[in-house]
């Protein structure tokens, strides 16, 4: 509660004499929180994360992904991808381990339908001990019929070290606005409403030449999430990483899909295969198209190799 302030009569002059430099100090107040105000749809998507890794600290991993899983929404499993509401209601509740994270960077589509969330994970084996493994979580988010955003894709990436320090290498963000990376753009109106012509091109080249691939198609603000390396964000720090792991090629398999009401966002998901010195590994990929001015670029993606 706010007190009365009384000015004494002989403070006064000071106090009019001042009252310009008060107001441009309220001013610029009221700029700040404007600046730190984010989409709305956005807002909702993070409020939605946060919540869904709330429910997993205070009940248990099985019990979360149950309430905030889509009724089709799919995880991976290590075989592929599976639905994971009938995946989780196999699962024991109640159990020791933990699962901890939070969202570093967000977005959702123009239509505000569809979105997705990218941060740093934690887990725990006993929850009373310290984390044993670490990586990255990406999902995709899609509003029900009721208008809640809902999970219709988790996967992500695991790091094989310093579990313990997943945290302090990417702290959560203190302003809204640090988790729009990924700039809205206005709408594009042209002959190419869907990406998966372009998808399928990608696809193409990457089978021949990963590099070249990636130079053509990645956005300029791109979230790019690969085990044991750093979290990109840009399109030099993703070709940075895709040179570190020395991929020749890629075979991308995809098994889903989904485009926003707008049109301006889309991802897939499936198998992934690639060639590494020689050595063909596997495992699954998301990746995430937004519709742009100079047509459909890649802004997220992520590939779990492990066997």
């Amino acid at each position: 509660m706010s007190r009365p302030v009384h000015i004494p009569h002989y403070r006064a002059r000071h106090f009019y004499r001042r009252w310009g430099l008060c107001t441009a100090l309220v001013l610029a107040c009221v700029y700040s929180v404007q600046s730190q105000q984010i989409n709305p749809d956005l807002a909702l998507l993070i409020r939605e994360e946060k919540a869904f890794a709330a429910k997993a600290v205070e009940t248990d991993v099985p019990t979360a992904f149950l309430a905030y899983l889509d009724s089709a929404g799919v995880i991976f499993n290590g075989e592929g991808a599976v639905n994971g509401i009938a995946q989780y209601r196999q699962a024991p509740k109640g159990g020791k381990d933990l699962l901890k994270w939070y969202p570093i960077v967000g977005h959702v589509s123009q239509s505000g339908d569809m979105g997705f969330t990218s941060g740093p994970f934690q887990f725990l084996a006993d929850r009373t001990q310290e984390a044993v493994g670490s990586g990255y979580f990406f999902s995709v988010w899609k509003k029900n019929a009721a208008g809640q955003f809902k999970v219709m894709l988790d996967g992500g990436v695991v790091h094989s070290n310093n579990a313990t320090q997943a945290f302090s290498r990417d702290p959560e963000p203190r302003s809204n606005t640090a988790y729009a990376y990924i700039l809205p753009i206005p709408k594009v109106n042209n002959s190419d409403p869907q990406p998966w012509k372009v998808e399928d091109a990608f696809s193409a080249e990457a089978g021949k030449n990963a590099g070249q691939a990636y130079k053509q198609f990645l956005a300029d603000e791109v979230v790019l999430l690969r085990s044991d390396r750093p979290f990109g964000k840009t399109k030099a720090d993703a070709l940075g990483t895709l040179a570190q792991q020395e991929v020749q090629s890629y075979q991308f398999i995809r098994s889903g899909q989904g485009i926003s009401k707008a049109g301006d966002l889309a991802y897939c998901f499936g198998k992934a295969k690639a060639v590494i010195g020689g050595k063909s590994v596997e495992g699954f990929f998301t990746r995430v198209w937004q519709h742009r001015p100079e047509g459909w670029k890649i802004v997220a993606e992520q590939v779990s190799l492990f066997r």
